[in-house]
């Protein structure tokens, strides 16, 4: 009876130490997880600034090549 005692208690460690990998693997993998999310929301916000620019930036091309235009044809 004793060697089964024994068998039952490693049993039960063996089980807590794959229960503790397991929620230090899991806790890793949200935190990754979190980590890919703010990224992604940066790059998504990075991404409506440089838009936002862009069409700032051609709103003032077209002006000034319809300047520029406009002086040619004097």
């Amino acid at each position: 009876m004793t060697r089964l005692l024994k068998a039952l208690e490693r049993l039960a460690l063996a089980v807590d130490t794959i229960e503790k990998n397991f929620e230090a693997t899991s806790n890793e993998s949200d935190g990754t997880l979190q980590e890919v999310q703010k990224n992604l929301d940066q790059s998504l916000k990075e991404n409506a600034d440089l838009k936002t620019t862009k069409q700032e930036v051609g709103d003032r091309l077209d002006k000034v090549i319809g300047q520029l235009s406009a002086s040619l044809e004097k």
